[in-house]
């Protein structure tokens, strides 16, 4: 059991590196960006169900986003978010207290459409309420996605992505968001 315990210590660690190593790139190039961007995303986040007896379930995620192109191909990220709609059970309710990441996308603008790749890492909390206790737990992981922004008129546009958050052993948090974006 030490041993174990000794490799997941390892390997949270490498994944905190990896988190703070992206942060460290990230915001310099934030600084350094021309164009920027805030928006707004929904997630229909599915995951594996480890709780509730069934293959999988989603939740509801909203993301908040702010970025900047740091030149016509490359762009950095960073996002905040929280469960919007609780998966939940006779006895129990599953949610994500928090979602935290930063990401660098490579894409190109054609007209109005910018369809992008991106790769960063991600930090969330989820947490399960159960008639008799409440558990916590903090995940981390080099998350990759794609999807493309649509700008009509000057600012304003609609953002869709598909991502991975997070896959490591038997649990994966992926799925479909849809939001809006405004460019300054």
């Amino acid at each position: 059991r030490n041993v174990r315990g000794f490799a997941d210590a390892k390997e949270r660690t490498m994944r905190v590196f990896a988190g703070a190593a992206t942060l460290l790139v990230l915001m310099p190039c934030l600084a350094t960006a021309d164009d920027g961007f805030i928006g707004i995303n929904y997630t229909q986040l599915e995951q594996d169900d480890r709780f509730f007896g069934s293959d999988d379930f989603d939740t509801g995620e909203v993301f908040a986003r702010l970025g900047g192109h740091i030149n016509e191909y490359v762009s950095a990220e960073m996002r905040l978010g929280t469960t919007l709609t609780d998966e939940a059970s006779d006895n129990s309710k599953y949610r994500f207290n928090y979602h935290a990441g930063a990401y660098l996308g490579l894409g190109y603008r054609f007209g109005s459409v910018r369809p992008y790749a991106l790769v960063g890492f991600t930090a969330a909390e989820e947490k399960i309420e159960r008639a008799v206790r409440t558990f916590k737990n903090t995940i981390e992981d080099v998350s990759y996605g794609v999807g493309a922004d649509v700008i009509f008129g000057e600012h304003l546009g609609v953002n869709v992505e598909y991502t991975q958050y997070y896959d490591i052993g038997d649990v994966t948090y992926k799925g479909p968001s849809v939001g809006l974006v405004h460019q300054f």
